[in-house]
């Protein structure tokens, strides 16, 4: 082989590693998320700054997601399902829809934001799920806004509650699996919580409408059209930073989990997917999260400015295998019991 070839044969292999390592340097990954877009630009500048890879987002609901990847599963489009429950990971995980991932920076997380038992899931950011109530609306009611679980379940609400449907959203969902696991008496197992059931059907009455999306009640009750909302804190935080007349309420215990992200097994930038997992735990990352009304799941971050600190807050002891197990079958008997309701209303 003559000096010739062998610098055009060099020339070509400098090339193309220069070509692979430039696409796997920059490149471009594609999340699914229901956090809103303007949310989730901030965060895909941020993650191309520190990373180089290009991010885009595509903002649907929870359960529209999860359609989809099942959908996409031969061939995924999307490389990141982000901000997520547990309970939808584990049969994503079963289903062979997302892959197993333990990122650099997991180990700044907090252990109650931790799954170890699952390799998959990893917590990311946590936001309470909270009522929220129009201060103006609810002063010229005359009324104090709910506080408890069963101050939703007052007459006066009837027509003026609006909270999203669990078979489209991951907001609704934990709300009926916080009822569920509530009211739960000793010896009952499944989804037989009698008294849970019983309190959805009385508080159906009093919902006048359902929303697809998680945070379309939030947006509702800051314009006015509805008083009291059921939603998650963050969307109220961000409501609050642009002048509307909203308010969150903790009740107690507290839905607390925390919003995980997952990587979507065999999708087209699965190292763009790992670099993305690891910045949503980097500090700055984290940083990021609490400007827009999200908790830390790092303990060297503060909750957002305004919210009510871990410490004081009774956590509801959620079992998400358990909320994974009977997911389906828990949303099957709403859908029926909602039927009823309608029936008679």
């Amino acid at each position: 082989m003559n000096k010739r070839v062998k610098f055009i044969l060099v020339f070509i292999f400098i090339a193309i590693f220069s070509l692979s390592t430039n696409l796997y340097a920059g490149g471009k990954i594609l999340i699914y998320s229901p956090w809103k877009d303007k949310v989730m630009k901030r965060f895909n500048t941020l993650f191309e700054k520190k990373t180089g890879i290009k991010a885009e987002s595509i903002n649907i609901s929870t359960g529209e997601i999860w359609a989809r990847l099942k959908v996409e599963k031969a061939k995924p489009q999307a490389d990141v399902w982000h901000s997520v429950r547990a309970d939808y990971l584990v049969k994503a995980k079963k289903e062979g829809i997302i892959a197993s991932y333990n990122p650099p920076n997991a180990k700044y997380v907090l252990e109650r934001y931790r799954y170890p038992e699952d390799d998959a899931i990893m917590g990311t950011t946590m936001y309470p799920l909270v009522f929220c109530y129009n201060t103006k609306l609810i002063k010229k009611m005359g009324v104090s806004p709910p506080k408890t679980y069963e101050d939703l379940l007052d007459p006066k609400w009837k027509g003026k509650l609006v909270m999203p449907h669990p078979a489209a959203s991951g907001t609704a969902y934990a709300f009926v699996a916080t009822i569920l696991t509530i009211y739960k008496q000793k010896g009952e197992k499944g989804i037989e919580c009698k008294k849970g059931w019983a309190y959805l059907k009385k508080l159906m009455y009093n919902v006048a409408q359902y929303t697809r999306s998680g945070s379309a009640p939030s947006k509702m009750v800051a314009r006015g059209e509805y008083p009291v909302g059921i939603t998650f804190y963050d969307r109220v935080y961000r409501l609050q930073q642009e002048g509307y007349p909203i308010m969150p309420v903790f009740p107690s215990p507290i839905y607390a989990e925390p919003s995980c992200t997952a990587i979507i097994a065999n999708s087209p930038n699965p190292a763009g997917a790992k670099a993305f997992l690891n910045f949503m735990l980097s500090k700055e990352a984290q940083m990021l999260a609490k400007e827009t009304g999200n908790y830390s799941v790092r303990p060297d971050i503060a909750p957002p400015k305004g919210a009510v600190p871990l410490s004081k807050l009774n956590i509801l002891k959620y079992d998400y295998r358990w909320g994974a197990k009977y997911k389906k079958t828990i949303i099957g008997q709403f859908n029926i019991l909602e039927w009823k309701v309608k029936k008679k209303k």
